[in-house]
């Protein structure tokens, strides 16, 4: 029995390898999980399956609250067992990625129609991939809470049970902007659902909640040190992937792109020629154009042609270990730089911080808004108005006189 699970291991292993896994830290991670549970296999006198390493995983599972190490650890283990079962069953033919949480899914078949009514109807309105997920998300986590409640019926919901769902513990914590955003896709999917006939003889989308507190926010933006420095690149970390971090990071602080369009940019969607870059932003829909500005494009072309890994994939940005895929889009490419300023220099350490930065200097030598907002693929001209806090020199210009309105108390002069 030890013996099986010792080959089954090795073999794994060896798969893992061949796909061109060559990080020290991923093999060496996968041999210690295989040796505790080996260890546990051994004292309980079992046998493996999936179910016996969930079993093991079940008693190495950290308790709360779990710091960033131990989850870390953990999730190397279940990686392990997800990777041994795999092999184990045959289905192991390619590295593979496993989501540590999986979307809740209500469990009422009738609920589960809706739900692929809904997706069906998104698709066909021509809805981005992110905007239908999320769609689904709130209508899943909508209908789970309708089970919860017990109504297992669409027909038996009631405004109330609407209202009641905002007023879950679960909305307490979150920012107005957050809830807002649940309310938004709630109320589409409620008018989807008295559109098709689902729901008859009540609206129940007037039910979803339309005020909330307004949530203002000081915009942040980076110092010229930090900007001189990210031009210039002067942080430099793995000699790997300097070149495509310093490509992404110039894309981003010199033209506003944002990270979703960075990521799936194409090696198509750059015009030499006529130096230009054009492609379908991610979240609006919106085809852009913008010019390709000569350090963006020595950036880009050192990167392609000297450091991008050799393989037929069409994103230009490639994660520089097997397997060769474009990078995932919560990579720290940013962040890892951001961290080396300090935090006057750099007061957030996101990728948004950079179109911020842009934006508030067109501002600041007064480009006009409208031009702004299209040169950031912003689709509405206010939105930039955000911005205006971070020119801090015409913000003085205005400020009210107090003339009228004198402090007389002394200590308060």
């Amino acid at each position: 029995m030890e013996n099986q699970f010792e080959q089954l291991s090795n073999e794994t292993l060896a798969k893992v390898k061949a796909f061109g896994i060559k990080s020290k830290s991923v093999i060496k991670s996968f041999k210690q999980s295989s040796r505790k549970l080996s260890a546990y296999l051994k004292d309980n006198r079992l046998e493996f399956s999936l179910d016996t390493g969930r079993a093991w995983l079940q008693s190495v599972c950290p308790s709360e609250p779990v710091s960033r190490s131990q989850r870390i650890i953990y999730l190397a283990r279940r990686r392990a067992v997800m990777l041994l079962a795999e092999s184990q069953a045959g289905t192991l033919d390619t590295w593979r990625i496993y989501p540590s949480r999986l979307a809740a899914r209500p469990a009422t078949a009738e609920y589960l129609r809706l739900l692929h009514s809904h997706e069906q109807r998104l698709k066909s309105d021509g809805m981005a991939k992110e905007t239908v997920s999320f769609a689904l998300r709130v209508d899943s986590d909508f209908l789970s809470y309708l089970e919860a409640s017990g109504k297992l019926d669409i027909a038996q919901i009631a405004p109330r049970d609407v209202t009641g769902y905002f007023a879950r513990d679960a909305f307490s914590g979150r920012k107005p902007d957050g809830v807002k955003a649940y309310a938004y896709k709630l109320k589409s999917f409620l008018t989807f659902l008295e559109e098709t006939g689902t729901i008859t003889g009540k609206t129940l989308s007037l039910a979803v909640p339309k005020v909330f507190a307004k949530h203002e926010s000081i915009v942040t933006v980076l110092s010229e040190k930090a900007v001189s420095a990210l031009q210039n690149g002067d942080n430099k970390f793995c000699a790997d992937t300097e070149a495509r971090d310093h490509a992404m990071i110039l894309l981003a602080l010199h033209l506003g792109i944002r990270r979703s369009d960075i990521i799936k940019m194409k090696l198509s969607d750059i015009d030499w020629q006529n130096d230009k870059i054009s492609f379908v932003q991610q979240k609006t829909g919106v085809p852009v154009i913008l010019p390709l500005l000569p350090d963006v494009g020595n950036a880009l072309m050192d990167y392609i042609l000297n450091f991008r890994p050799r393989i037929s994939a069409d994103e230009i940005f490639l994660r520089h270990y097997a397997p060769y895929q474009a990078i995932s889009p919560c990579s720290s490419v940013v962040e890892k730089r951001l961290s080396a300023f300090e935090s006057e220099d750099c007061p957030q350490r996101g990728f948004h911080i950079l179109r911020r930065t842009l934006a508030t200097g067109m501002l600041r030598t007064n480009i006009p808004r409208s031009v702004i907002s299209a040169a950031i693929g912003q689709v509405d001209p206010n939105s930039v108005d955000v911005y205006l806090s971070a020119d801090e020199s015409n913000m003085r210009k205005c400020a009210l006189s107090l003339e009228g309105i004198e402090c007389t108390r002394g200590d308060l002069r």
